[in-house]
C-alpha cells in the first residue's frame, strides 16, 4: 500500500488520518456530553468538569492540526475511483457529506477556540501550558462563536449519521466490501 492516494485506492496516510480524526471526534463528543451534564464540583472517571473542558479544548486544537494534515494528504496524489457499487444518489450524498465533514473539521475547533478566548475562558493546553489570548475579551464574538460551534456540531452529527448509514448498508446488507477501502490493510477492492 502506498503512502498517498492513487487510482488503486486510498493511501496509508489518508487511512491513518481518517481513523485518527474519527477517534478525536469520538473523544470530543464523549467529553462534551460528560462536561455539559456534570455539576461544577462533580467528577466522572476521577476527572472534574474543568478537567473535561481543558481536555476538550486541548484535543480540539490537536484535531485542527490533524485536519490540516488530512487536507494536505487528500490533495497529494489523486482520489481513487468511486466504488462501483455506490449508486448515483449515494455518490452525490458522499460528495456533499465530504464537504460538510471537511468544513466541520475546521469550523469546530476554530469556533471553539474563538469562543473560549473571546469569552475569557482561555486554554490550558493539556494542563501544562496556558496559551496566550490573542483576542482578548469580546463578548459578541464569544456568543457568535459558541452558537457556530453548537450548530456545526449538529451538522456534523447528522452528516456522520448519513455517512455511517451508507457504510453500514454496504457492509451489512449489500456485503460488497465497501469498508475495506478505508481499512488499514485492505484485503481487497470493493466490487
Amino acid at each position: 500500500m502506498s503512502l498517498h492516494n492513487s487510482a488503486d485506492g486510498y493511501g496509508a496516510m489518508t487511512k491513518a488520518l481518517h481513523w485518527l480524526i474519527v477517534a478525536l471526534f469520538a473523544f470530543q463528543f464523549g467529553a462534551a456530553n460528560i462536561m455539559l451534564r456534570m455539576s461544577e464540583d462533580g467528577t466522572v472517571l476521577g476527572i472534574g468538569q474543568s478537567g473535561y473542558y481543558n481536555w476538550h479544548k486541548s484535543i480540539g486544537l490537536v484535531a485542527l492540526i490533524v485536519a490540516v494534515a488530512r487536507l494536505r494528504a487528500r490533495r497529494s496524489g489523486r482520489l481513487p475511483d468511486w466504488a462501483p457499487t455506490l449508486s448515483g444518489r449515494e455518490r452525490a450524498f458522499i460528495h456533499r457529506a465530504e464537504q460538510v465533514l471537511y468544513t466541520a473539521m475546521f469550523v469546530m475547533p476554530v469556533s471553539g477556540f474563538l469562543y473560549v478566548m473571546a469569552g475569557g475562558y482561555g486554554v490550558n493546553l493539556f494542563g501544562v501550558w496556558e496559551l496566550p489570548n490573542p483576542i482578548g475579551s469580546w463578548p459578541s464574538l464569544a456568543i457568535a462563536a459558541k452558537w457556530t460551534h453548537i450548530a456545526s456540531a449538529y451538522a456534523l452529527v447528522a452528516t456522520l449519521a448519513g455517512h455511517l448509514g451508507i457504510v453500514l448498508w454496504h457492509t451489512l446488507v449489500l456485503r460488497d466490501g465497501l469498508i475495506r477501502r478505508m481499512l488499514p490493510r485492505r484485503g481487497g477492492q470493493a466490487r
